[in-house]
């Protein structure tokens, strides 16, 4: 089983290691400029798709709800 990740800046699956191999390349080259960002489809440099990255594990760690509040209307 591959383990994938949705990119929105080109609307499909992709497989984790290409995912990873993809940021380190963005890290690698924060200069560079590259065909699609990770959460859009123009051009973006590196450095860009880097804080685009960080947007993501931000907002993912942030999202983490305690399971037993799951389902609960906040007051």
């Amino acid at each position: 089983m591959h383990r994938t990740i949705y990119c929105p800046g080109i609307e499909r699956h992709v497989p984790l290691d290409v995912y990873l191999r993809a940021i380190r390349t963005a890290k690698a080259h924060p200069g560079s400029t590259f065909k699609t960002g990770l959460t859009c489809w123009w051009s973006c440099s590196g450095r860009e798709i880097m804080a685009q990255f960080l947007a993501g594990v931000h907002d993912r760690i942030n999202q983490a709800v305690p399971y037993v509040l799951r389902g609960r209307v906040p007051v």
